[in-house]
């Protein structure tokens, strides 16, 4: 969330007010995630099925998002490297994410 203005220019591609107030948005929501993960990883995964289906449902839209501009070559104000980037790793996430939910206890 310090580094909005940068994490603005370099991911998304450009700068202004409502988008660096989007990005401190989903930087909140990401660390609440973070939070909630860490703390099933102490207390075990029995009864976590709404939040790793929340956490699940997230990173797979959002893969699907980047995905669609890698498909479509359409960055925007952005590159494709930068989205790929970040399409596989959201990809690598939500596969990591869907494991958990099918192996859980």
């Amino acid at each position: 969330m310090v580094f909005t203005d940068e994490f603005a220019l370099n991911n998304i591609g450009f700068f202004n007010h409502a988008v660096a107030g989007l990005a401190e948005i989903i930087g909140i929501i990401f660390l609440s995630f973070s939070f909630a993960l860490s703390i099933i990883f102490l207390k075990g995964t029995k009864n976590q099925l709404p939040i790793f289906l929340c956490i699940f449902l997230i990173q797979f839209v959002i893969a699907a998002n980047f995905w669609r501009y890698i498909i479509t070559n359409s960055p925007g104000e952005t590159n494709l490297e930068t989205i790929m980037i970040n399409a596989v790793l959201f990809s690598l996430v939500s596969f990591f994410t869907l494991y958990i939910l099918i192996k859980r206890d």
